[in-house]
């Protein structure tokens, strides 16, 4: 069985998840009415929560995930995170079930501005990279026990957030 996930971060770059699940799986330009992004305060990454029914996060929906790689996306996703349900707007108008990664209530203080993908893939990207190599180890996790050769997560999930 497959899922997809709507991510709207890091998670965009095709870098980024190659390293965490080794490979770059099919994608469509996405909407995500709704909800807004923020940057996190002293770090380089975004986080979304729920807005204004007129706001809306732009990203791209990842298709046909197995279940071990939306795993090492719960593990990569800190615990600030919470995994949820959404239905985001492709580029043709239909809305696509997929999981989302939203901001949990009790670190809203850590919200301040805007986050731009551009500005990070220039800044920041090739610094992101290095920090998660080798074998796909982010820095607050060690991801590199889980297999994504098939559909059964292979090692035991310590550690791992379950979202």
């Amino acid at each position: 069985m497959s899922g997809t996930a709507f991510v709207y971060g890091t998670l965009m770059a095709p870098e980024v998840l190659q390293l965490l699940i080794k490979r770059v799986p099919k994608s469509r330009a996405a909407t995500l009415n709704g909800y807004a992004r923020y940057r996190v305060k002293e770090q380089v990454f975004p986080a979304i929560i729920p807005a204004k029914s007129s706001s809306k996060v732009t990203g791209m929906v990842l298709m046909e995930l197995s279940r071990s790689e939306l795993d090492i996306l719960d593990v990569y996703e800190s615990e600030e995170y919470y995994r949820a349900a959404v239905e985001p707007e492709v580029e043709d108008g239909t809305k696509v079930p997929a999981d989302v990664y939203i901001w949990k209530d009790e670190h809203k203080h850590k919200l301040d501005g805007e986050w731009s993908y551009d500005e990070w893939r220039q800044l920041h990207l090739h610094r992101w990279v290095e920090r998660l190599t080798p074998d796909g180890a982010h820095p607050s996790g060690d991801l590199s026990e889980f297999d994504c050769t098939d559909d059964s997560l292979t090692a035991a999930a310590s550690g791992a957030a379950d979202m």
